[in-house]
């Protein structure tokens, strides 16, 4: 079973009133992406908090009940550079219920000139793990 940490957060614009919507960032960028959402593009970053992705591969979701967890969509996007003549990989996690609209959003950083998508696309269904949730019922 493929497992990757991550980052559940949520963000409004600085100011606004409306609800915070929830990302999902992988651990290893967090600190970059929260440094690029509060200074470049005027969003807050609230609630952040870590725990585990699981691929759905091995059923994860038969193990917790559904209060445990989030169903998540790893989407890994393989990005040609013509600078550096090479391939790189992308990956984002969007909450399944809202991954085609986001997932516009993560591929539109990724167009040509030409407005040409430059990437090969694969896309993994898992679940983000809530960890105050598990723990909560195994101490109970």
């Amino acid at each position: 079973m493929g497992s990757q940490k991550i980052m559940r957060c949520e963000i409004r614009r600085v100011g606004g009133t409306g609800p915070a919507t929830e990302r999902f960032v992988p651990l290893e960028i967090f600190g970059l992406w929260e440094h690029l959402m509060t200074c470049r593009h005027g969003f807050e970053v609230l609630k952040a908090r870590a725990s585990l992705w699981l691929d759905m591969e091995d059923s994860p979701d038969s193990a917790y009940g559904e209060a445990q967890y989030e169903r998540v969509t790893e989407v890994t996007a393989f990005v040609y550079s013509e600078r550096d003549g090479m391939f790189t990989r992308a990956r984002r996690y969007f909450a399944s219920d809202r991954c085609e609209e986001l997932k516009r959003i993560f591929l539109s950083h990724y167009e040509s000139a030409d407005c040409r998508l430059q990437t090969h696309l694969r896309e993994r269904p898992g679940v983000f793990l809530h960890r105050e949730s598990a723990l909560a019922e195994t101490s109970s």
